[in-house]
This record gives structure tokens, sequence and C-alpha cells, in this order.
């Protein structure tokens, strides 16, 4: 079902209501605009490209990384204060959506961890095919979607809609409404990437016009999901994955069950079989290698999550002992 994200969110109080807000225009309008560059950024990759990479994947994780290490300073910076018991409060807010994301990191780790099984699955058929066997069961090397974790995400996108409150506006909320945003659009899009796509849809009229200061990034993110959109086409036919260094060992491993199929007698028929498995080890190993990197990036952004919930806890302690 396709979901309407930005309609599902509305900025938070910080204080009960109350219009006491720290955070100045200045620094409100720098943080949105570091995220609109960088979503600017991120969609220009996917303009220079033709397909959507495990590097651009990469990139995605490495925009949620600063992204929390920003929000994290301005809160430093302000030193917002809490109000215990309260929902809205900025910190529950926080350390809710940072445990989203922490989750989201772990559902990552699970799809990475299938793609590993099933590359593990092709290097053992490659060695049958070292030593001699073509009469192997190409079947094996089909790759199972990891439907479970699409639904997940899916049912983190609703959680947080129910999370929304009507509260008047305030500069901390639209920052947090402008984070929270971007850490579900960028979260979907990775999902539709490294495990099947996911229909999105950004409704931002409302926004646009009841928050303008977010319209530059509102359309960057718009901008995101529409060139997303078209570089994660489906084939008519086939597998239906998006990352290309996946598609492209499913190519591979397609060509070679067409050939046994056939029949791998003769001796052209063997050597190009041969060939065939040649061009699978070495479109398995760039797959490898860029599953590593993706991999390593998912760790710093839960390590920097991590961090950063620490951080706020010391802060909490200390508001607790003050007062």
């Amino acid at each position: 079902m396709v979901r309407s994200v930005l309609l599902c969110f509305h900025p938070f109080s910080l204080t009960g209501g109350r219009s006491f807000c720290p955070l100045s225009t200045q620094d409100a309008c720098a943080f949105y605009s570091f995220l609109s560059e960088d979503l600017k950024r991120l969609e220009q990759s996917l303009a220079e490209e033709s397909s959507i990479s495990l590097r651009w994947s990469v990139e995605a994780m490495n925009l949620l990384k600063r992204m929390q290490i920003e929000l994290l300073a301005l809160f430093k910076k302000c030193k917002l204060p809490i109000v215990f018991g309260a929902e809205e409060d900025w910190f529950n807010q926080y350390m809710q959506e940072t445990a989203i994301l922490l989750d989201f990191c772990n559902s990552l780790k699970s799809a990475i961890s299938g793609i590993n099984r099933y590359r593990l699955v092709i290097d053992l058929t490659l060695q049958k095919i070292v030593q001699g066997d073509t009469m192997i069961s190409l079947e094996e090397m089909d790759f199972k979607h990891g439907s479970s974790l699409s639904t997940k995400m899916v049912s983190m996108g609703k959680d947080i809609c129910l999370q929304g409150n009507n509260k008047a506006d305030k500069r901390i909320g639209t920052v947090m409404l402008a984070a929270k945003c971007t850490m579900i659009v960028v979260s979907v899009l990775l999902i539709s990437a490294i495990v099947s796509p996911l229909p999105i849809n950004i409704g931002s009229e409302g926004l646009t016009s009841k928050y303008p200061q977010l319209k530059p990034f509102i359309e960057m993110l718009n901008a995101l999901v529409a060139r997303f959109h078209e570089r994660a086409v489906k084939p008519k036919k086939g597998s239906g994955l998006v990352l290309a260094e996946h598609k492209m060992v499913d190519s591979v491993v397609g060509d070679l069950r067409a050939q046994a199929v056939k029949g791998v007698e003769g001796e052209d028929e063997k050597e190009r079989f041969l060939m065939s498995a040649e061009l699978l080890r070495t479109s398995s190993d760039e797959l490898r290698e860029g599953i590593e990197m993706f991999d390593a990036v998912v760790d710093e952004v839960f390590e920097v999550v991590i961090n950063g919930r620490n951080e706020m806890l010391g802060v909490f302690r200390e508001h607790v002992y003050v007062n």
C-alpha cells in the first residue's frame, strides 16, 4: 500500500506547550541547509549512475550518520530543557527515534547476512564446477527475498506516524520533523535497494504551506524519491532485484542455468560454461566487496547512534541531579 510519509508527522512541543525555545532561527536554518545539501548530493549520485549500487547505499548510510552527529551537536549547543513525563518532549522523541534507527540497522544486518549466505552457496557451487562437475543444482543459487524485513520497515513507519501531535510549531519541533522524515525516507529507500522495492509517496503539499522553512528540504526529498524510482524500475521478467551488483550475479546464474539445461557435452559448451563460471566468480567478488563496505558503514551508524544516546542519557542524569 502506498504510504504518505510526511503528512504523518507533526512538530513536537518543547515544554508541554510553552513558548520557550532556545534554538535560534540561524541554527535551525543551518540544519535544514545541511540536510538539503546532503540529499541533493545523494540524488545527484543516482543521476550519474544507470542503476542503484552498493556504493550509493553506503552514501545513504553516511547521510544518516552525519545527520545524527549534527542533530546531537545541535542539542548539546542549545542545552534544551527536559520535560519529565511529557511524551512530546524532545528528549523522549530523540530516544524513540534513535531506537527505531538502531532497529533499522539490525534489520539491515539481517539482510546482509542473507546476501552473504547466498554468496556462500555460489562459492560452493563454483568449487564443484572447478572440479569438473557440470551437473550441479543451480536451483540452490536462487536468492530468497527477506519479505519479513520489508514488512518490518512498513511497520516502523506506521508506528512513527502514530507518534505525531498537534502542538504549536516550535523551531526544535520542525528540526526534529526534518530529521525524522529524512530517516524514514532514506531508510525505506535503502530497504528497497537491499531487499525489495517498497512504494513510498511523499505527501508534502500540506507541509510546504504550513512550514515554508522546510520547502527546500521537502523538495529535495521528493527529487530523491523520484530519482530512486527511475533507477529502481523492475524488469517485466526476472528476480526483481534492485542492486546493480546483485542483479549482475543473478544474471550470470541465469545464464549458467540455461547452459546446464541444454547440456554441457562438447568442448565448446564446456569452455563457455567455465567462462560463465569465471564471470560469476568475478561478479560474486564484486558483490562481496560492496557488501563488506556497506556492512562497515551500518556498524558506524549503529555506533554513532549508541554514543549519541549515551551522551543524551548523561544530559538527562545531570538534569535530574541539578533539579
